[in-house]
């Protein structure tokens, strides 16, 4: 076997040893990050929930016409 053979065969196998490798470690805290993912979603749900509040428009309070944008935005200096 040439030496350039067994460059390679040592590089190949570290490749498909490192890959092994990660696919086991992912494979194992999956369940566990989705539920810790699920979670943190519920929890910021949660906290919107109680901030936000919709109040119903009175009739005919919207302007007709430009509908969108009323008035172009501008930066200003703070």
């Amino acid at each position: 076997m040439g030496t350039e053979m067994g460059i390679a065969l040592v590089l190949l196998t570290a490749f498909a040893w490192m890959a092994g490798t990660l696919v086991i470690l992912s494979a194992i805290d999956r369940p566990e990050r989705k539920a810790r993912r699920q979670e943190r979603r519920d929890t910021r749900a949660g906290e919107h929930r109680w901030r936000v509040e919709y109040r119903p428009v009175a009739a005919g309070s919207r302007p007709e016409g430009r509908r969108r944008h009323p008035r172009a935005r501008k930066l200003r200096p703070h």
